[in-house]
């Protein structure tokens, strides 16, 4: 098991780098794999994804690799990159589709980026699910709580 190499004796208060490390492995499990999957609707999403997937994997060094520990300012810097040009593009087709559509300007940001952002937040409930899951198998007896998932 993951804690019983870092643990020896008696139950004790569990660190929380140990408790990050494990939420981290539970979390990004595979996160900078761009292999192909092998179920057909994984393929056609692959292909999909396949140009930002790719093009990210390129740009942005993986911070996570011990080989490039040291680029996590140019990480941080291409990912920043990254988020302007998908905002750009966003606000590009938002103001785009309310001209075609003759709507106010209001009317998209109020009804659809909100779905956007439940999807957003379903996902990490997923993810706190899983980690709750990996915490019953190696913790039984450690409580956690949402906040610590979205911690570093």
């Amino acid at each position: 098991m993951f804690l019983q190499e870092r643990m020896v004796g008696e139950p004790q208060q569990i660190p929380q780098s140990i408790i990050y490390m494990l939420v981290d492995e539970t979390i990004n499990i595979g996160a900078y794999d761009i292999s192909c999957p092998k179920k057909m609707k994984g393929i056609i999403w692959y292909i999909f994804m396949m140009p930002l997937t790719h093009l990210q994997y390129i740009t942005i060094p993986d911070p996570m690799s011990t080989r490039n520990k040291n680029y996590y300012p140019l990480s941080l810097f291409m990912s920043i990159i990254w988020i302007f040009i998908y905002s750009y593009i966003i606000v590009w087709f938002t103001y785009d589709i309310t001209i075609a559509l003759d709507l106010k300007f209001s009317v998209i940001p109020m009804f659809i980026y909100p779905f956007g952002v439940s999807l957003r937040d379903a996902k990490k409930f997923y993810d706190f699910e899983k980690m709750i899951k990996c915490f019953e198998e190696e913790l039984p007896e450690q409580e956690v709580s949402l906040a610590e998932t979205y911690s570093p």
